[in-house]
């Protein structure tokens, strides 16, 4: 079985070359080619196999009958050949309906030449990724811009972008997303975080855009053209001058070398790395820090959990809580779309006092599916041999690594399903736990730990994820044969031990507490904002 599996991989390296020789103009006109019935068929058949094969806890939020229902009903509406974009808006609807947040469904995009790359490279930022938005109340509002309209302010609509209106696409593409389950504040901020993706799906790669704003009571029409970054020669001639008189590992900062620095803390390397830093947004995604509403309140701010060192972060940051005494920390998991279980687990141990177990084994439908991992697409040339010679090892661990449940089928224990340690620092006092839609997959576990830690308090909204568990792990993206529709597919059924009587909600808030309009656009945080009050009234 192992050699026949080689074989397959060999094969699809070799595909893989022969694909990455294929014109950019070749590829781009197949995606507007209508492809047979046959062929489309094809792929649904193929989908359909691999769910049934690869996917655990298929029939979570859906019957099997019901799945049956809407493969045979599209079966019937592919009665004409389609392009890829048309025969993406039948099949994603149906994926969709297993209702599991980590199966998206992918529509191939038109790729750009080498010219096209080089034009838009020199040309320099989009006009759409000069805007920072959110959708909110089913409008498109502008929280910042880096645009030359200087007249536009924080809390102004996007009304339409070339004719196209954010509500439309939300319309077009509302059947294509899905938490997991039945909640709906993961879509709301999930398609918020894609529109822009969804506009250049509809338009392509633009040099400007006709944007219609409202601001007030007043509508706007601007063409939003791309804005080249400005280039420092001071910082260019001070960044040449001192890489001739000394040595590379004792260069300072890039910002150092400007005339008029930003004022920001300076950060050696290893603290970047420890502590993840994101040189886009200026911020770690572990950090510390005091409340800018009550000095005394420390907000402990995990953006995700796949930072490669969040474990040092972690320890490094409760012994500090361990040294202050703190009698009340506030957790923000807003917006955190998960990451890496180990991580969550780590974190958890620091805030418990004794052993406990906080994951079930998880379901998997064979003792070989989780060799199908879905590197390959993200490995460059060069990684191809490592990757040959290390395969096999991995496929040996994991096959005696699955083995039979009790009610039958097959299993595999995360690090979670096994004893967890309380950390030597643990924080055990006084704990506010902020929560929203965007609190997904490892900080929903995250979450549900939590829920019955003493002296916990939640504050904000519903989570995205599902409460009983979510459907993730080791989650390869296969494509569809001849439509070359991507979709992600999760190879472990991860659910806790503490289990909800909600089946297919998230974990709810003690305090619900939604932003505004007003709120998001004068930057203010509501949920903080109770949160200090409460700390106060108690001293």
């Amino acid at each position: 079985m192992i050699n026949k599996l080689m074989v397959r991989i060999i094969l699809l390296l070799l595909a893989t070359g022969v694909i990455s020789c294929t014109s950019v103009n070749r590829y781009n006109q197949r995606l507007v080619t209508p492809i047979p019935v046959v062929k489309l068929q094809k792929d649904i058949q193929f989908i359909e196999r691999k769910l049934h094969r690869l996917y655990p806890n298929l029939y979570g939020y859906i019957s099997k009958e019901q799945l049956a229902f809407k493969f045979d009903s599209i079966r019937k509406v592919v009665n004409r050949p389609m392009t890829t974009k048309e025969f993406y808006f039948v099949i994603a609807p149906v994926i969709a309906s297993v209702r599991q947040g980590h199966m998206t469904t992918g529509l191939p995009q038109p790729l750009a030449t080498k010219a096209q790359r080089k034009h838009f490279k020199n040309r320099g930022e989009g006009p759409l990724t000069q805007f920072t938005t959110e959708w909110i109340n089913h409008k498109m509002i502008v929280l910042k811009h880096r645009s030359d309209k200087k007249y536009l302010k924080p809390g102004a609509e996007i009304v339409s972008i070339n004719g196209i209106t954010p509500q439309a696409l939300y319309t077009k593409f509302r059947p294509t997303l899905t938490s997991d389950g039945f909640n709906e504040t993961y879509i709301r901020r999930g398609f918020g975080k894609r529109l822009s993706i969804y506009y250049t799906g509809e338009l392509g790669l633009q040099d400007s855009l006709q944007m219609v704003f409202k601001q007030k009571d007043s509508l706007y029409s601007e063409w939003i053209k791309r804005k080249a970054k400005p280039i420092k020669k001071n910082t260019i001639k001070s960044t040449q001058k001192m890489t001739k008189t000394q040595p590379k590992d004792t260069l300072k900062p890039l910002d150092s070398l400007s005339k008029t620095p930003k004022k920001e803390p300076r950060f050696t390397r290893k603290e970047r790395r420890i502590f993840d830093w994101d040189p886009t947004t200026k911020e770690f995604s572990v950090a510390l820090k005091k409340s800018v509403l009550d000095s005394s309140l420390y907000v402990l701010r995990i953006k995700n959990f796949s930072g490669s060192k969040h474990h040092k972060a972690y320890s490094l940051l409760f012994d500090s809580i361990k040294k202050m005494n703190l009698a009340v920390l506030v957790l923000d998991l807003r917006d955190n779309p998960g990451g890496r279980i180990g991580d969550a687990v780590n974190l958890y141990r620091h805030f418990i006092d004794k052993e406990t177990i906080l994951l079930r084994p998880s379901e998997v439908t064979s003792k070989t599916s989780l060799w199908k991992l879905g590197v390959l697409p993200k490995l460059s040339p060069i990684g191809y041999p490592f990757f040959l010679a290390g395969y096999p090892f991995y496929m040996g661990f994991s096959y005696f690594r699955t083995t039979k449940r009790p009610e039958g089928g097959y299993q595999y224990k995360l690090v979670g399903s096994r004893t967890i340690k309380p950390a030597t620092n643990a924080y055990l006092g006084k704990l506010f736990v902020l929560i929203n839609g965007g609190s997904f997959s490892a900080a929903c576990i995250e979450s549900v730990a939590l829920k019955n830690r003493p002296n916990t308090y939640f504050v904000g909204e519903e989570t995205g994820g599902a409460f009983n568990g979510t459907v993730a792990g080791i989650m390869p993206v296969v494509r569809l044969p001849y439509s070359k529709i991507s979709v992600r597919l999760g190879l472990m059924n991860v659910q806790t031990i503490a289990q909800s009587e909600r089946e297919g909600r998230g974990v709810f808030p003690d305090i619900t507490i939604l932003p505004t309009i007003e709120d998001r656009v004068k930057a203010r945080d509501p949920e903080l904002e109770y949160v200090v009050k409460m700390v106060q009234q108690s001293r």
